[in-house]
């Protein structure tokens, strides 16, 4: 439960409006109790004619209001009644219509605070979190598991408030006629709540299943969605079907399995219900005949023991709904507790503008037991350009990726003008760094947007330079809006290269004193790469570049070129000497279909 009283923590900066609800609620049940008391003048004075009868035990005020309607004539009574019972459904209708409001208002608001909590998290969490979590995983526990957890709110706290009331005002009425009567029914209650106990440890454990079945159908909808093309290409759309279709299969019946055993709750109560009915019924009216009991004193006291039914039903209901709400609570306070793994320090300070150089002294780093950097040492001075190359898996992405800090090393240091970077803001060491990666990240947003995504408060000005830095500017220009075209999700309305010199253009757009190209060239043409390559060297004089790529044409404008293999920096240099003493360097030039010899002798 205490995952429950945890989820009912985010009531907290709700309770005034939670409050009125329950308000409401009251003020409903003491109606709806009100409408059941009115059938004793009904019976006993208006259509029999006979004074009420006022039991020794009978509360002060009621055997009060007994007597007086004992002395009022029976067309009065009537009278009053006509008039009354408008107005009294009109009250009980508004109040119950309140209760409705301002309960579904607490919950979408806990929810929003719930869904908002989620994604901070999700967007706090260090890179090597969402590399091991699928994309459909995270939206179900956004998406599906906080309507789990809704419902059981709106219907769950509802219900346990709402029908509390009502057992209370109708236990009451019972209670106040004939108590030892009464306790009769509630014999009945350990054999209610027995199998509603059981019923309820299996529906959590299903409902985790198909929590968990919600998340593999979210995954193989977003990956046959955004890999349409691929599928079609490769004519894998009956896979693709199948696959889906056994996801889909796999939620279904576990659905089934979960709707079947909260359905067999509600005739279970019932029928147990009935027996307590039937119990009541036969002994009332065997009091009724025998003149203990007057007919209008009988049929409240029926109505109230079958108006009991209902809300025990309702409340047997809750236990299931609330152990799927506690299974979908374990996976969203799973993630709410999640630590991200590169942590801001507490006492961290602002990062002087980079003036002097770069360090990784000694850095090592592994992801889970596999290691991809060993021992690293590398200076970087400010304004020089340099190239990591080397075979694909040997460390390169991951040694420019430990600068921004999207992963702290295992071991070592890196710093910058000799600081160590986890002594900074990760705000402003970020702000210091352009990055541009080999995936092209664009947002259902116009170019503009997404060019200054770093850079809100960037004039159009800024953007159109940093654009014709990227040779963004003339495709741009062609567009239907220019600037302010929407390119759609993930940029799927431009080719690959206008993407990603639209990357180029968002980190250019910034100014950064460190410029990180992860293959920043890899999807342009060659027309588009020679204009990129210019706009790289002119913008290598003014800071400092680490340039991650395979194509030689970019790679020979760096001050020195890096070899990295196998996680340890195996030689590094001008392109000129490379070529001549390393043959993984002549390799890699062999490969791009260089004429090694030809650059040998120019050196």
């Amino acid at each position: 439960m205490s995952t429950y009283f945890r989820l009912l923590r985010f009531l907290k900066p709700h309770l005034g409006v939670f409050g009125i609800a329950i308000g409401c609620m009251a003020a409903s049940s003491v109606l709806g109790g009100i409408q059941l008391g009115a059938l004793i003048p009904l019976a006993d004075r208006i259509l029999t004619d006979r004074a009420i009868p006022v039991p020794p035990g009978l509360p002060g005020w009621l055997a009060g209001l007994a007597n007086w309607l004992n002395g009022v004539d029976s067309l009065s009574i009537l009278t009053g009644f006509a008039i009354a019972i408008p107005f009294l459904f009109f009250f009980k209708g508004l109040f119950e219509f309140w209760q409705n409001f301002y309960i579904n208002e607490a919950t979408q608001r806990v929810m929003r605070d719930l869904r908002q909590a989620m994604f901070d998290r999700f967007t706090s969490l260090s890179l090597d979190y969402h590399h091991k979590q699928t994309t459909g995983t995270t939206m179900s526990r956004i998406l599906y598991d906080t309507s789990v957890v809704q419902n059981t709110i709106t219907e769950g706290v509802y219900d346990l408030i709402y029908q509390s009331f009502q057992i209370l005002v109708f236990l009451s009425i019972a209670l106040s006629i004939n108590w030892r009567l009464t306790l009769i029914i509630f014999l009945l209650v350990p054999v209610i709540a027995w199998p509603i106990i059981q019923i309820g440890r299996i529906l959590k454990k299903i409902s985790q299943q198909t929590q968990a079945a919600m998340g593999q159908l979210n995954t193989t909808i977003l990956e046959s969605i955004s890999g349409i093309q691929v599928v079609q290409a490769f004519l894998c759309e009956a896979l693709a079907r199948k696959k889906f279709a056994d996801a889909n299969e796999q939620f279904y019946r576990l659905n089934r399995r979960l709707q079947k055993r909260m359905n067999f709750l509600s005739p279970l109560t019932e029928t147990i219900g009935a027996i307590g009915g039937a119990v009541v019924f036969w002994y009332g009216g065997r009091a009724v005949l025998q003149n203990e009991f007057s007919l209008g004193m009988f049929l409240v006291f029926l109505g109230a023991v079958m108006s009991l039914i209902r809300p025990f039903k309702r409340l047997s209901r809750l236990h299931s709904t609330t152990q799927q709400a506690l299974a979908a609570a374990d996976r969203i306070f799973e993630v709410l507790d999640a630590q991200p793994s590169v942590i801001e320090h507490a006492r961290a300070r602002l990062l002087p503008p980079f003036h002097r150089e770069m360090t990784y002294e000694n850095v090592s780093f592994q992801y889970d037991t596999q290691p991809v950097l060993r021992g690293i040492s590398l200076t970087i001075p400010c304004g020089e350009t340099v190239a990591f190359v080397g075979p694909s898996g040997g460390g390169k992405t991951t040694l420019a990726n430990l600068l921004p800090r999207f992963y702290d090393p295992h071991g070592g240091l890196v710093k910058i003008d000799g600081i160590d970077i986890k002594h900074v803001t990760l705000a402003s060491l970020r702000s210091q760094i352009g990055l541009v990666t080999q995936e092209t990240m664009l947002f259902n947003d116009t170019v503009r947007a997404n060019i200054a995504l770093g850079h809100p408060q960037a004039t159009l000005d800024e953007i159109i330079t940093a654009a014709k830095a990227a040779s963004a500017h003339r495709f741009i220009s062609r567009l239907p809006k220019g600037y302010d075209t929407v390119i759609g999700e993930r940029g799927d309305l431009l080719s690959g290269g206008e993407r990603q010199r639209l990357a180029i253009a968002r980190a250019l757009v910034r100014n950064p004193a460190i410029l990180i190209l992860d293959e920043a060239t890899s999807q342009l043409d060659a027309e588009s790469e020679h204009l990129i390559a210019e706009a790289i060297e002119q913008l290598c004089r003014d800071r400092t570049v680490l340039l991650i790529a395979h194509r030689l044409s970019t790679v020979r404008i760096a001050h020195r070129i890096v070899l990295v293999q196998e996680g340890r920096i195996v030689e590094q240099g001008r392109h000129d000497e490379l070529l001549q003493k390393s043959p993984l360097y002549r390799r890699f030039c062999e490969l791009q279909l260089i004429d090694v010899g030809s650059s040998k002798s120019v050196a």
